[in-house]
This record gives C-alpha cells, structure tokens and sequence, in this order.
C-alpha cells in the first residue's frame, strides 16, 4: 500500500502478481448462508451514492500501464493502444483523464496538475472526462477541485452541464463543506432541471449528513418561493430517526405554512415521527389533526393511530377529536373511547356525543356503546355479567357417594350388598351388645 492512508486506498489499490484487482474482490464478496444461499446480513448496508464516489468508473484506460498516465492525460502522448476485453483499443487524452484516479505516490502531484488542466481545457470532452475523475482524486487532494466544479455547472455546453450535476450528487455527500455555498446555490436555481438535481444531492446529504440537510432546509422554509418551500419540507421525513430539536422546530414550522402543499410535506414526517420521537409527535399532532386541509388530517390520523391512547396528552387530544368536523377522525376518535374510560364513562359520552351527531355509521356505533349489556342484553350477555356460584366443601362425615338425583344421566346406583350377621347376633339375637355383659 505504500503507507498510504486508509482513505486514499482505492479499488486500485491491491494487484495481483497478473493484473487482478483483488480489492474488488474483497470489496463484492457477500457473504452467504450455506444452506439457503440467501446473503447475510452482517451491519448496516453503505449508501451506493457515497460508495459510488470511491470508485472510478471502469473502462479500458484501466489497462493503460501507469508510466504512460500522465504523459497521456496531459497531452504529451496523443494516442497509446491498450488490450482490453481481448480487443486492441485506442486510448486518447480523455481516456488518459479518466485513468487520473489510479495514480499513487510521488506522482500524485503531477496527476493533480493534469486534472485541473482538463477541467479547464476547451475541448469539453476533456472537460467531461474531469468531472467523472473528480470525485475520487477529491479524496487525496481537493484543493481547486471544486472551484472547477462550481463554474462547469454553468457551462456552455450541455453535456458537461450533466456531467457536472451528477457530479454533485456524488461529491456532496463526501464534501459537505466543499460544496454548502454550491449546493445553496444549485437549489435556488430557476432552472426545474437543476433545481431538482440539486435537491437529489441534498436527499443524498440528508442520509449521511442530517445536521447539513437540517441546515439547508431551515434556510429553504423561510424562502418566499412556495416551491422551495414545499421541496424543503418533503425532506423532513427521511430526517425523523435523527433525534434532535432542530428537526422538531423544522416540522412544527412546516405544519404551521400558509401554503397547503407544504403542511401536506410536513404532515407526512409524522408517521415516521411516532416512532422515533412519540411526544413530539403528540404536540405536532395538535396542530395537524385540525387543519383545515384534508390531505394533511389524513397524515395526521395515520400517526394519531400508531401513537399509546394512554398517554395523558393523547387522551385529551382524543376527546377533543370526539367532536371533530372531519367524520374519519371522529369515528377513529371515538372508536377508542372503550381503551382509555371506564364502561359507564364510556355509555355517558356516548350519550352526549349522539345528541349532535348526524352521520349514520357513527350514530349506529354510538348507539350500541350506550347499550348496558348486564341490564339489556341477551340472556347470554346478561349471564356474562352474573358472578360464578361459591364451590360448596363437603363436610367430613357427610355421605361420601352423590345423591342419586344428581348421579349423571343413564347411571344406576349400585345396590349394597347386606352384611353376614355374627355368631353371637344369630345366638342372642339382633339387640346383642358385645360391651354390655349381664353376667358381671
């Protein structure tokens, strides 16, 4: 490896003794259940955007030898002819760019030189072939890398426009520093193609970087622009699992906009809410379950479902909800009145909440709560309600065999057989007392 940092080993950088990348081969082994041959799952999958900026594309500058790089990349080689996937290719200057990234060692310096050389060359095919090698030269050596990158956003020519686009996603998670005065730019852009771009690069930073995203989307909410307002808000949900109190104003805030499409964005990070942060989302839930639009009470009923009813601030939040306008949310509400008060607070509700109902499902349902089955129910429900009869003990000295009224149906009381009188009882008769002795 040279004794080069870990960080700047690429996929290049382990070589078999014939050329073979094993780097790759260590890096696209998956590990496999023996049995199933399923893959198995041994940590947190990596985001493919941020891997993807550690890999130079693949092609056949690959087989170029290294002495022939730079000299290539630069111009000072016009042609260099290469075998690759069996066949004989010619390489050019942009093909020597692309094969920037395999440099390593003293000769890094030069590379760097060659790199912003092709970012700045007339020929935007050369330019092209820079922003693809960016990404992973950024790595070991950034300075001036994104000064480039920032101007060929605004290129002349439409395909290094592209290029430089996804070279932003790519970067922006990687560089958040780099690129926070480029990015901020790119998503203020009028233009719907690179406005949208820009806004891919920060979905991208939001999985890696939340604090940066939390950053950008309290700058983006506070815009005029309703359209910057609502793609600002739409990134909220993917932030949820990240506990902090800036994302709980960023929310609160959206589901207080004027503009409907942004508290619909927002309504929509309450779901995920719930789980990560369940009180929060029980004050969020106060605002967006009375809102005024339809989308976003539906939103907001979703959360409200997944949410503990017994929580002191969802109790009061579910009465509240009893007498709502929206007819889902008083069913859902009033669905839940059994879990969190007692039967007769719960036939006492449901006496007032019928006397100003007008739906007919939910009047049906009120009705049937209002129902005391002990007293109006069915013999079997009214028996439900009965206490079970106390076991009785059978005293010592009691008969020891059942009466015969109670003897199980189709079973005969066996008849005792009479015992065989004694000697003395057959001599003396029935009343002999063998204790009784007249002769003493």
């Amino acid at each position: 490896m040279g004794g080069l940092p870990l960080r700047a080993a690429g996929p290049m950088a382990l070589k078999g003794s014939e050329g073979t990348d094993e780097g790759d081969y260590m890096r696209d082994y998956i590990a496999r259940n023996p049995r199933t041959g399923k893959p198995l799952h041994t940590g947190r999958r990596r985001k493919r955007t941020a891997d993807l900026a550690y890999r130079p594309g693949e092609g056949a500058w690959d087989s170029l030898p290294l002495d022939r790089v730079i000299g290539l990349a630069t111009g000072e080689i016009e042609v260099e002819s290469v075998i690759w996937s069996d066949r004989e290719r010619l390489l050019r200057r942009a093909d020597g760019v692309r094969a920037l990234p395999r440099i390593r060692g003293r000769a890094q310096a030069e590379a760097h030189a060659a790199l912003n050389a092709a970012l700045g060359d007339i020929d935007p095919r050369i330019r092209s072939a820079g922003l693809r090698s960016l990404p992973y030269c950024a790595l070991i050596n950034p300075e001036t890398l994104f000064e480039h990158l920032h101007e060929l956003l605004d290129d002349i020519d439409a395909e290094v426009q592209k290029q430089a686009r996804a070279c932003l996603v790519l970067v922006a998670p990687v560089f958040p520093s780099a690129t926070e005065q480029t990015l901020r730019h790119e998503l203020r852009y009028a233009d719907p193609p690179r406005r949208r771009n820009a806004f891919d690069a920060l979905k991208q930073v939001a999985d890696v970087w939340p604090e940066v995203a939390e950053l950008h989307i309290d700058e983006l909410i506070r815009e005029e622009d309703v359209d910057l307002r609502t793609q600002g808000a739409a990134l909220l949900a993917r932030l949820t699992r990240h506990k902090s109190a800036t994302l709980w104003d960023l929310i609160g805030w959206s589901l207080q906009d004027e503009a409907v499409t942004v508290r619909r964005q927002a309504a929509r990070a309450l779901a995920p809410l719930t789980k990560h942060a369940p009180k929060v989302a029980q004050i969020a839930l106060e605002i967006a379950l009375f809102d005024e639009d339809e989308q976003v009470r539906s939103s907001a009923l979703k959360a409200f479902t997944k949410l503990d009813p017994d929580a002191f601030r969802m109790q009061r939040l579910l009465m509240d909800g009893t007498r709502h306008s929206d007819r889902n949310i008083r069913m859902a509400c009033i669905k839940m009145l059994p879990i969190i008060l007692v039967e007769t607070e719960v036939r006492e509700q449901a006496s007032e909440l019928i006397q100003q109902e007008t739906d007919p499902e939910i009047r049906t349902f009120l009705a049937e709560l209002m129902i005391d089955e002990s007293l109006e129910g069915t013999e079997d429900e009214k028996n439900r309600f009965l206490a079970p009869a106390p076991k009785v003990e059978r005293d010592e000295g009691s008969l020891s065999e059942t009466p015969p009224d109670v003897l199980p149906e189709g079973e005969k009381k066996k008849p005792v057989k009479p015992a065989q009188p004694s000697q003395d009882e057959l001599y003396y008769g029935e009343d002999f007392d063998e204790e009784i002795d007249d002769l003493i």
